[in-house]
């Protein structure tokens, strides 16, 4: 059956996905792209308002790690994550500093290398809508429970967003119960990605205080699949 043939994907890199590979390599090889390589440690350079400016801090060496771990539903995806190295870099510094213009730099040089993969790979959209399989369904379920509130109200955002109706408020005030079968394949591979970034961002700090984030935030508590 077709769910089958996808879980057995699973445990491989998607063949569209070396040239995206292929890039990150030469980008990191690049004797300049040292800003860039791993997340920016904002603490030991003292940018305390890093984290109040950049939301969704992203380098080279997480993007290489999500292809490995097949984190990435589509080229586009993957593609997303790369330019969001560049648009927090120039966001974060001033235009015409030294990392503005480093940043203008590799987006050129990714734009370039990108557009060759692009041609190439034009039916990639069609994989991302594809129906997930009862075991997406599942570990989706079970991974909502892993994230922290604050990223827990962000997924109730996107799916108010993007799917509203696999949301059902009338349980209780703080609490909303999401019906997995309900949401629409693209946006349930978006959600599933976000949630499984997540989980893969806060596992290697855990010197970190754990914020609790009080009650304010809505809980995903009965996810049905």
């Amino acid at each position: 059956g077709v769910s089958e043939a996808r879980a057995g994907e699973c445990g491989r890199r998607p063949r569209k996905m070396d040239g995206m590979m292929k890039i990150v390599t030469q980008l990191l090889s690049k004797p300049d792209s040292s800003p860039f390589r791993e997340p920016v440690d904002w603490r030991a350079l003292g940018l305390y308002d890093y984290p109040q400016i950049i939301k969704k801090p992203m380098d080279l060496s997480t993007v290489k790690s999500n292809i490995e771990k097949g984190s990435y539903g589509s080229v586009q995806e993957c593609a997303e994550d790369i330019r969001l190295i560049w648009t927090n870099c120039k966001k974060y510094n001033q235009d015409g500093s030294d990392f503005y213009n480093l940043a203008e730099t590799f987006s050129k040089r990714f734009e370039d290398k990108y557009a060759k993969i692009k041609t190439d790979e034009q039916p990639v959209e069609e994989e991302v809508d594809h129906a997930p399989s009862h075991e997406d369904k599942i570990r989706f379920s079970h991974n909502i429970y892993k994230i922290k509130q604050e990223e827990l109200g962000q997924l109730v955002e996107k799916l108010e967003e993007k799917c509203a109706e696999a949301m059902d408020k009338s349980t209780n005030d703080d609490e909303i119960e999401i019906n997995v079968d309900a949401i629409d394949p693209k946006t349930f591979h978006e959600l599933d990605r976000f949630v499984r970034q997540c989980i893969s961002a806060a596992q290697p700090k855990k010197k970190k205080k754990s914020s609790t984030g009080g009650d304010s935030e809505p809980k995903a508590k009965k996810a049905k699949s």
